[in-house]
């Protein structure tokens, strides 16, 4: 009886192995959607749901008057230095900085993080 370790065997299961994790990591990327570069994708990618951000944004967007994409994201930059965005949502939350738009109450960050995302869409 052959022996089933033989040096071809395992460079042909290690060769495999690595094809198999290669596809599935290629094939996990070519389904995600894909997303036109920013210069916000920084604070986008913060966001687990980019598209359902973009449309509260778009509600947020029509109670702001005033909307500057810039001064905002320069703003969520800020608030964001060096913490996560539950924290600092929490924070405004606590602070009593609520933005209401469409029967959605939210803290001030995510809701400019919102609208920055339907900006970004358009």
């Amino acid at each position: 009886m052959k022996e089933l370790l033989t040096r071809r065997n395992i460079v042909i299961g290690a060769g495999s192995a690595v094809v198999l994790a290669a596809t599935a990591f290629e094939g996990s990327r070519l389904l995600r959607k894909h997303h036109a570069p920013t210069p916000y994708d920084d604070l986008l990618s913060r966001l687990d749901n980019r598209d359902a951000a973009a449309q509260i944004g778009e509600t947020v967007l029509a109670k702001l008057d005033d909307f500057n994409a810039k001064t905002a994201a320069a703003d969520i930059r800020a608030r964001l230095e060096h913490k996560p965005l539950a924290q600092v949502a929490s924070g405004d939350a606590v602070e009593g900085r609520l933005l209401e738009a469409g029967g959605w109450v939210l803290p001030e960050t995510l809701g400019l993080l919102y609208a920055l995302a339907a900006k970004a869409a358009v």
